[in-house]
C-alpha cells in the first residue's frame, strides 16, 4: 500500500509555493537522492541571497571538518545585502560518533537561538533520526527526506525536468523514460542524476520539434533498454577472457540504440564495487559492512560483483579501473568515439 506521507520533494515544493521559509530558520535536506538535495539547497539559497551578494551572504561549511563555533559565528552574522544570510553545512556525517559529539550537541542546543536573519541548511546522505541534532532540527526547523521515488513521483520529476527544458512530456513519455532508465530494477544503481542526464539528452534531441512535445521516438533514439542484466553478461564475458563474445555483446547492445557512454558508467561502477570488495575482503569485512561502506542498499549487487572480482588481484583491478577512467576521459575529450573506446578497452584486457 502506498504511503500516505508525501515524498520530501512534494512537501518542499508545497512549502516553497506557500512561502513559509521566511519564517523558517533551520532546514535539513537528506536522503539517497542527492540531486534533490542539491536542487533545493540551491533554490532556498537563491530565494534569500541576492546574486551579487553571494560572497557576503552565503557561507558553505564542510559538515565533517568545520567546528560548531565557526558555524554558529557565521549564523550570528547579519546579512550585508540580502534578505537573509544562508549558511550551508554540507555532507554532515551520519556516524554515531559525530552525532554524539560535543559539536553535534552544541549545534542542537544552538538551533532555538538562531536569529531570524539566518537560514541554516544541513545536507546529508543519511541522518540518524534518534540523534539530538535531528530532534532539534525537527523541533526548530523543517526536515525533508529525499529517498528513492515511487512511480508517480518519478513521473512527476521527469515531466518537471522536461518542462524546465522547454519541452512537454506526456505520461506515456515519462513512463518510457522511467522504464528505460532502469531506475526500478532490483538494486539499480541508477539515480536521479543519471535520469536527469537522460532527460537532457532527449530534450536536446527533440529540440527541432515545433510543438515542443517529446515523443517516444525521441526517447528511443537517445536511451536504450540497457539494464544490469546486460552489464553482468558483459562482465561475465570480459572476466572469463571471452573477448570475442564480449565484443559481440557490446555490438549487440549499442546497435539497439543503447548509449555506449551509459554502459561505460555502469561498467565503471561495477569495477569500483569489485575493487572495494577485494580490498575489504582482505581486511575481513563482513558483507553487511561492505554494503554500508560502498553505499549499496542490499548485498545482491555485491555478491554478483564478488564472483567477478575473485578472478583478479587488487592491483589488476586498480589498473583496469584506471583504464576505464581513461576511457571516460578519452571520450569526453573527443579522442575516441564512445563505441570505439569501449571496444579498445575490451580488446586490451
Amino acid at each position: 500500500m502506498k504511503s500516505q506521507v508525501p515524498h520530501g520533494f512534494r512537501q518542499i515544493e508545497r512549502d516553497i509555493k506557500n512561502d513559509i521559509f521566511r519564517d523558517v530558520r533551520a532546514v535539513l535536506l537528506h536522503g539517497a537522492e542527492g540531486l534533490l538535495t542539491e536542487t533545493y539547497t540551491k533554490r532556498l539559497a537563491e530565494q534569500f541571497v541576492k546574486p551579487a551578494a553571494g560572497m557576503l551572504d552565503f557561507m558553505r561549511f564542510d559538515g565533517e571538518e568545520t567546528e560548531a563555533d565557526a558555524i554558529i559565528a557565521s549564523c550570528d552574522t547579519l546579512p550585508m545585502m540580502s534578505e537573509k544570510r544562508v549558511v550551508l553545512v554540507s555532507n554532515f556525517p551520519a556516524d554515531e560518533r559525530t552525532h554524539t559529539s560535543a559539536k553535534a550537541k552544541a549545534l542542537a542546543d544552538y538551533l532555538p537561538l538562531l536569529p531570524a536573519s539566518t537560514l541554516l541548511i544541513f545536507t546529508a546522505a543519511a541522518f540518524p533520526k534518534r540523534s539530538a541534532l535531528y530532534k532539534s532540527l525537527t523541533a526548530n526547523g523543517k526536515v525533508y527526506e529525499f529517498g528513492r521515488l515511487d512511480k508517480d513521483d518519478l513521473h512527476a520529476f521527469i515531466r518537471g525536468r522536461f518542462k524546465a527544458a522547454g519541452k512537454v512530456a506526456s505520461n506515456e513519455v515519462a513512463d518510457a523514460v522511467a522504464r528505460t532508465s532502469g531506475y526500478f530494477e532490483r538494486d539499480s544503481a541508477i539515480d536521479l542524476f543519471s535520469i536527469a542526464g537522460d532527460i537532457k539528452r532527449v530534450a536536446a534531441y527533440a529540440a527541432p520539434n515545433e510543438d515542443r512535445a517529446v515523443g517516444l521516438v525521441d526517447v528511443a533514439a537517445c536511451m536504450g533498454t540497457l539494464d544490469e542484466t546486460h552489464v553482468f553478461a558483459l562482465l561475465d564475458s570480459i572476466c572469463s577472457g571471452r573477448k570475442g563474445e564480449a565484443l559481440e555483446l557490446l555490438e549487440n547492445i549499442t546497435s539497439k540504440g543503447e548509449a555506449a557512454y551509459r554502459l561505460l558508467a555502469l561498467l565503471t561502477g561495477q569495477f569500483e564495487i569489485m575493487l572495494g570488495y577485494r580490498e575489504m575482503r582482505e581486511r575481513a569485512y563482513s558483507f553487511p559492512e561492505m554494503c554500508k561502506a560502498l553505499g549499496i542498499r542490499s548485498d545482491y549487487r555485491l555478491k554478483k560483483a564478488a564472483g567477478f572480482a575473485d578472478k583478479y588481484s587488487v592491483s589488476t583491478l586498480m589498473k583496469l579501473l584506471d583504464r576505464l577512467y581513461r576511457v571516460d576521459r578519452d571520450i569526453k575529450t573527443g579522442l575516441y568515439g564512445e563505441r570505439l573506446a569501449l571496444t579498445m578497452f575490451i580488446a586490451e584486457m
